[in-house]
């Protein structure tokens, strides 16, 4: 070891003495490689499109902030954690009136627009080298090439309409930018063009393959599944935007998009519902994630020897004290009070207080949510927590834990609301609220299979489905409309859809006028009114722009 310390050693002195040479100050820094010699060195673009995923892989800036602004600042859940003083950033835009120096709105912008600037460089690069490209020594086929070319604009896709539903209006940047240029905002028309041309050039690819076709191997890539929910989300998105008001365009029309997207996966898809809601959150993820509910999950594994860890989320919001979380995203109460006492998706979706789980080691967990410790709810996310038998060595930090951004479900509820919207029959309508919660009521499991007692399993009990269809199943004369809502909240609660949901619906003001005014903790909802959103753009980006990137008129 010594004797190659001072090789090392000799070596550097040689190459300083050598230094004052014009000749090596002309050349090229040693293991430096020109870009153009890059697009052919082995799986190169291979390695551009991972790249793209990275910001969403982010546990603190995609995790744990799009649930956040997503659940944690509406009155599916509080931002919990130490203490008042822990995640200041989310308690502020829960008051319904964040400053433009927030950081979690800073973070979900910063994050977001390092996806789309990937996504720009993979486009342009794997266009601009598509003859050169090669991997496992051959050329990467026509189909492999477009694939990725597909995957990229998907997930630009993906990253604007996350800062859609948050900011509004934002910068449309569909090419990689001079570090020195500054851009204005686009409308919101604009980047609802946008989006659809990347997705419908997405969906337009015959390899970019259905979800239902994909190997185990590659679950979590993006899917033409995964491109039309995209679409029909935003739809619904842009559509409530249309009718509220706040965005030029014909409601209906959108609707129709909506419906025509999530049509594709819910007739053409090859898809179902897991029949028990449990194996989605049960902690283990060995099912969920590769279901065929699951259109877009991500999946994480503990990884040590690839420095791999878990996600961020997964230790930051679960219970503290000997639980060993940091205490983030308590389920309200008003969020428990939505689900019925027979339904189990309430079971698996908060821990209450003083529930009891099993150790590692065959003992007993029992979750304490008091003391010196931010949970006026007393409640936790079950759909975050991973109980001590599927983590290594206990740690929370270590284990498959992640996120399901799309699930069949949701889709299924997409396309009831676009066919309500659409004048479809009602008969047409329920049968997809129903599919939905047929699942819960009737084939889920009534126990935590994890767990030694659960609060809310009291009530619990099996259902027939002739009880189903006379007691839970949504009829044709019910208010449609309102039973959608509600089962979106239950169904997709603490998965980042709330937010989004109360805009959309153009709720947002009354409801968190009206959950400050019955619970009153951290000021939440105080300052909500129809001038919250969109929330504010980031100060430093409109400092940083020296004045071309304007404000919005709400602030």
């Amino acid at each position: 070891m010594k004797t190659h310390q001072y090789i090392l050693g000799a070596s550097i002195v040689a190459l300083s003495l050598g230094a004052c040479s014009e000749s090596f100050l002309d050349r090229d820094p040693l293991g430096s490689l020109a870009e153009e010699e890059y697009f052919q060195t082995d799986n190169a673009a291979m390695k551009l499109i991972t790249d793209c995923y990275g910001p969403m892989l982010d546990g603190w800036g995609y995790t744990v902030n799009k649930i956040a602004l997503g659940d944690e600042s509406v009155d599916n859940a509080d931002g919990g954690g130490s203490d008042p003083g822990d995640r200041p950033q989310t308690i502020e835009v829960g008051r319904g009136r964040p400053l433009a120096s927030n950081a979690l709105l800073q973070e979900a912008w910063s994050n977001r627009f390092l996806g789309i600037g990937k996504a720009n460089l993979a486009i342009q690069n794997i266009e601009a080298n598509w003859d050169k490209l090669i991997a496992n020594g051959t050329s990467v086929s026509e189909e492999t090439k477009a694939r990725y070319i597909a995957e990229a604009k998907f997930l630009r896709a993906w990253y604007y309409f996350d800062l859609v539903w948050v900011f509004k209006e934002v910068p449309l940047i569909v090419e990689p930018q001079d570090p020195e240029a500054r851009v204005p905002k686009s409308s919101t028309e604009d980047l609802r063009i946008q989006i659809y041309k990347d997705l419908d050039e997405a969906i337009a690819v015959a390899s970019f393959p259905r979800s239902s076709e994909m190997p185990r191997e590659e679950k979590g890539r993006a899917n033409k599944d995964a491109a039309y929910a995209l679409k029909a989300r935003a739809a619904l998105f842009f559509a409530g935007l249309m009718e509220a008001g706040k965005m030029n365009g014909n409601a209906d029309e959108e609707y129709v998009v909506a419906k025509a997207a999530a049509e594709q996966v819910v007739l053409h898809g090859n898809l179902s519902l897991l029949p028990d809601f449990q194996d989605l959150f049960r902690g283990d993820y060995q099912v969920g994630p590769f279901s065929e509910e699951s259109i877009l999950p991500v999946i994480r594994a503990y990884l040590p020897e690839v420095n791999f860890g878990g996600d961020a989320f997964a230790i930051m919001n679960v219970g503290r004290n000997n639980v060993g979380g940091w205490g983030g995203n308590t389920p309200t109460r008003d969020l428990a009070s939505e689900y019925e006492v027979e339904d189990p998706r309430k079971m698996f979706t908060i821990i209450s207080h003083g529930d009891i789980f099993k150790t590692a080691s065959g003992g007993e967990e029992v979750h304490n949510y008091r003391g010196y410790y931010n949970d006026f709810n007393l409640q936790h996310s079950r759909k975050a927590f991973v109980p001590q038998q599927y983590r290594v060595q206990g740690n929370l930090q270590r284990s498959n834990w992640g996120p399901y951004w799309i699930r069949y479900s949701e889709v299924l509820l997409i396309y009831a609301e676009a066919l309500l919207k659409t004048n479809a029959s009602p008969t047409e309508v329920v049968k997809y609220i129903n599919e939905v919660r047929r699942r819960a009521f009737v084939t889920s499991s009534k126990t935590d299979e994890p767990a030694i007692f659960r609060k809310f399993q009291e009530g619990l009990k099996p259902i027939s489905e002739s009880e189903f269809t006379s007691k839970f199943a949504v009829k044709p004369t019910d208010n449609l409309m309102e039973a959608i809502k509600h089962e979106r909240r239950v169904e997709l609660a603490l998965e980042g859809f709330r937010l989004y949901d109360l805009v959309r619906w153009n709720e947002y003001a009354p409801v968190m006028k009206a959950f400050y005014t019955k619970y009153g903790f951290a000021d939440k909802g105080i300052n909500a009114g129809e001038n919250s959103w969109p929330f504010p753009i980031p100060q430093t980006e409109i400092d940083r722009s020296n004045g071309i990137l304007e404000q919005n008129s709400n602030y």
